[in-house]
């Protein structure tokens, strides 16, 4: 029940416009009336209701944690009060240090910022830009991704092929011995149609990189990208090789310098890194990342506190066991290898100690394992639930589905 005087303190919504009207023009705004008590009755929730009421005695509108925003704006355009007009500060603010009243709704819609805009060729390079970084833009975006989803996926099956005998060919070469003379050395290579494919999976990957680089607002920051280093270190192999061939040295020459053909060698073991440029294409790889990544803490400590018990455990299995006739445990690397294996409850079998003091120091071991690897789980699972709130609501905004009652409140329209 509202008492005319305390609808009389706001000249604003529905309960205000009844008292400059008749009573028949009332009957057209409420739900019903009681002649007996003479009242005025409307169908409407309680608990919402309670939050129009306190507007009506503190001039304020207060959103309670536990009511649905959308529920409120609904509740509020009923009795015609406009929620931004009234909207207290401390439900405006986004967190504790914040008491700043809102004035207007924050407008999602807004376009964001063009950072291409005052450059030069601005427009035709945001378009290059979001054809190669946005997949889900357009169209023509579309296609580009399944290409490069394409192309890696068939560098990957090339390198894995290449290493099955049937798809291989030998190659002789000749090593040099100490005498001025050589010898002939034959190894497996993988089939030429393979280093074909693998050349024009190169050439797409380049395109690819050099052109989002060239065309990119910032250079720098986008060079300095996780996915742009991967983008890079995929090409990085191909890059090198193109230099020397360059500067007349091939692959053969390079036998002859056994550190530059290491290196050369580490650099093609590299391409199996394309396998995480799917990522960029993959919104489940990218969350997983930004779980990792906003776990960093709690793997950091994790990681502390197993290389604190590897050494703690290691050493004291060593010197338990290391006495004993056939001990395998003749190091504390050794050793840790162990307790490595232990900690982590993999239990490969390859080391086990054979004393009772040895047994009870892998017991503690195994405990400890389990406790220390439990713990992050549900630090991480919780990082993994933000950061998929956190992809869900830009996708929501970005399509017109959010509306704001606070800086604080998401309402779906």
């Amino acid at each position: 029940m509202v008492r005319k005087e305390t609808v009389a303190r706001r000249k604003t919504g529905r309960l205000s416009w009844l008292l400059n009207v008749s009573h028949e023009q009332r009957l057209s705004l409420v739900d019903g009336f009681f002649e007996s008590s003479a009242e005025y009755y409307f169908e409407r929730s309680p608990a919402l209701f309670h939050i129009v009421y306190q507007f009506y005695l503190t001039g304020s509108i207060h959103q309670p944690n536990h009511v649905c925003p959308q529920d409120l704006l609904d509740e509020l355009e009923y009795w015609g009060i406009a929620p931004l007009d009234h909207l207290a500060p401390c439900c405006c603010a986004e967190d504790d240090d914040e008491d700043e009243p809102c004035k207007e709704a924050e407008d999602v819609d807004a376009e964001p910022p063009n950072p291409f805009k005052h450059l030069r060729f601005g427009e035709f390079r945001r378009k290059i830009w979001t054809l190669i970084e946005e997949p889900t833009s357009s169209m023509y975006s579309q296609i580009f991704a399944s290409f490069s989803i394409l192309f890696v996926l068939i560098s990957i099956s090339g390198l894995v092929l290449g290493s099955i005998p049937e798809f291989q060919v030998p190659r002789v070469f000749n090593k040099p011995t100490g005498d001025n003379s050589s010898t002939q050395v034959v190894e497996m290579e993988p089939h030429p149609a393979l280093s074909h494919i693998e050349h024009i999976c190169i050439v797409w990957f380049s395109l690819e990189y050099f052109s989002k680089m060239i065309v990119s607002a910032d250079r720098k920051r986008t060079f300095l990208q996780l996915l742009n280093v991967i983008d890079l270190f995929a090409i990085l192999p191909f890059i090198m090789e193109m230099g020397l061939m360059l500067v007349g040295i091939n692959t053969e020459q390079l036998r002859d310098l056994k550190g530059a053909f290491l290196v050369i060698r580490i650099l093609r073991v590299l391409r199996v890194i394309r396998v995480l440029k799917l990522g960029r294409y993959s919104s489940g790889l990218q969350m997983f990342g930004k779980t990792l990544q906003a776990s960093f803490r709690q793997l950091g400590m994790m990681a502390m506190v197993v290389l604190t018990g590897v050494i703690f455990f290691s050493t004291l299995v060593y010197f338990l066991e290391k006495d004993e006739p056939g001990s395998q445990f003749h190091s504390i690397p050794a050793a840790c290898w162990w307790c490595i294996v232990t900690m982590t409850t993999v239990g490969y079998g390859d080391l086990t100690p054979v004393t009772v003091p040895g047994k009870l120091v892998a017991t503690g071991a195994i405990a400890c394992g389990v406790l220390v690897l439990a713990l992050p789980i549900t630090i991480i699972v919780d990082n993994f639930m933000k950061v998929a709130e956190g992809e869900r609501r830009p996708a929501m905004e970005s399509s017109g589905g959010l509306r704001r009652l606070g800086p604080r409140a998401r309402v779906t329209a």
